[in-house]
């Protein structure tokens, strides 16, 4: 797939209605959906397309539904089943009826979704990075170690009853200038999509308080195609990486394999990469493009919009921490961001703030279910992992949570009184893990 500018660089205009920092599912989503609407739209990103991406590539029916796009050209795998296992021991399939999740490359997806854009006539200038951004806001920026008493006091302040933290409100009517590798532009909104400590984030002092969780992958290729087994199923092995798991997601001529974890524990992410790579029988060493990233988990209401300008995606910290996945987030997040700028260009609203409000109204009360879920599972793993073998219903209700037919919340609704122990238990879990970090911070800076 080929992706070009819908411009030359040459071009005498440099004014924009917005300009959308970073072409990845977030940020092209958002670029579309403004240029659909009539605005005139700059998405640029810094690498040339199409660009491979840390990310292991499964798109949930729930997110495909939430882009709105016909996805076909670019899915690899459909998937229908899982083939789980405890701490690398014995493994057990799952199997369901209909498609749970594709599977695609990023550098695939990602084309795609620019290429959509510049179609609904946005400017996409690849390879072209932002070096500076001004703006007339004022933020308080906030940061420190997750478990210090300084993120206890700055969580707190951002905490769920804060409802618009961070910025001062906007005067007028200033543009907004960005100062790229190769031209300066105006801007009367600017969406930041460049990921965790993008230059977006950084150069306006939108201190969004993350927890940090990281990951190491990389695909092992066959040159008669993946092995039939794994085909139609994923990989996951559970409860032997500290908030994360393990994977093996299927690929057209290959496996990817990779393994996640909170921040603290990423010292243990190559031995445990080797090991699952042993428990299926792959060589580790015959992995390629051998990769880490990290993943950005947002805390609380903690800032992501200022004056005019807002962050989506990876760059808000927009992560399911239960299940490590960011398309979804990227989809439902650019998409707001998106109804809110062109809400501003039409005069209706002020800023882009009732973005902020609308993630905290839409999309963080799921996120939050799902952390409270993820802590109670990493607090006592085996349970789950019986119920997903023995318990048809339970695989019933995460075939339909993968396939965005129920939710998070959906869930903790369902077990009704129960919800009284899983917060207690969840608290628990979550005290357990801050202290292990606040311990480790502590080690690392005697």
């Amino acid at each position: 797939m080929s992706v070009r500018p819908a411009a030359p660089y040459t071009e005498a205009v440099s004014d924009y209605d917005v300009i959308v920092a970073g072409a990845g599912p977030a940020g092209s989503t958002a670029a579309r959906l403004l240029a659909q609407g009539g605005a005139h739209v700059l998405l640029l990103d810094k690498h040339r397309f199409p660009r491979d991406k840390p990310c292991g590539g499964g798109v949930t029916l729930r997110a495909a539904s939430a882009q709105g796009l016909d996805l076909s050209p670019v899915i690899e795998r459909t998937v229908y089943g899982a083939r789980f296992s405890l701490r690398l021991g014995p493994s057990f399939d799952r199997r369901y009826g209909k498609p749970l999740t594709y599977m695609t490359q990023r550098c695939r997806l990602d084309a795609l979704l620019a290429e959509r854009a510049a179609e609904a006539g946005a400017a996409f200038h690849d390879g072209e990075a932002i070096r500076e951004v001004d703006a007339p806001i004022s933020v308080r920026a906030k940061h420190s170690l997750p478990g210090s008493a300084a993120h206890q006091s700055n969580a707190e302040e951002a905490s769920e009853s804060d409802p618009l933290p961070g910025a001062s409100p906007l005067h007028g009517q200033p543009g907004i200038t960005v100062r790229t590798s190769r031209n300066t532009y105006a801007a009367r909104v600017l969406i930041g999509a460049d990921g965790a400590n993008g230059v977006v984030a950084r150069s306006l002092g939108i201190a969004t308080c993350f927890e940090e969780a990281v990951a190491l992958e990389g695909n092992l290729a066959f040159r008669s195609g993946v092995p039939d087994e794994w085909r139609e199923y994923v990989g996951l092995d559970l409860g032997g990486m500290a908030g994360g798991y393990g994977w093996v997601f299927p690929k057209n001529d290959h496996l990817n394999l990779g393994v996640g974890a909170w921040k603290y524990a990423g010292f243990t992410l190559r031995p445990k990469l080797a090991q699952l790579c042993r428990r299926y029988g792959f060589d580790a060493g015959e992995l390629t493009n051998l990769r880490g990233h990290h993943l950005p988990v947002r805390i609380g209401r903690s800032p992501i919009a200022a004056g005019r300008v807002a962050l989506v995606g990876d760059a808000a910290g927009l992560i399911d921490p239960l299940s490590g996945e960011g398309i979804h987030m990227a989809f439902a997040s650019g998409r707001l961001a998106a109804e809110q700028a062109l809400g501003v260009l039409s005069g209706e609203t002020p800023d882009m703030e009732g973005y902020q409000q609308a993630v905290d109204r839409r999309l963080q009360p799921e996120l939050r279910a799902s952390r409270r879920l993820q802590e109670l599972f990493n607090f006592a793993p085996p349970p789950y992992v019986a119920l997903m073998r023995r318990s048809e219903k339970f695989w019933l209700f995460f075939c339909h949570l993968i396939r965005g037919e129920l939710t998070y919340l959906d869930f903790i609704r369902m077990i009704g009184p129960l919800r009284v122990a899983l917060e207690f238990f969840a608290s628990a879990a979550e005290r357990r893990r801050l202290s292990r970090v606040a311990a480790l911070s502590a080690a690392v800076r005697s």
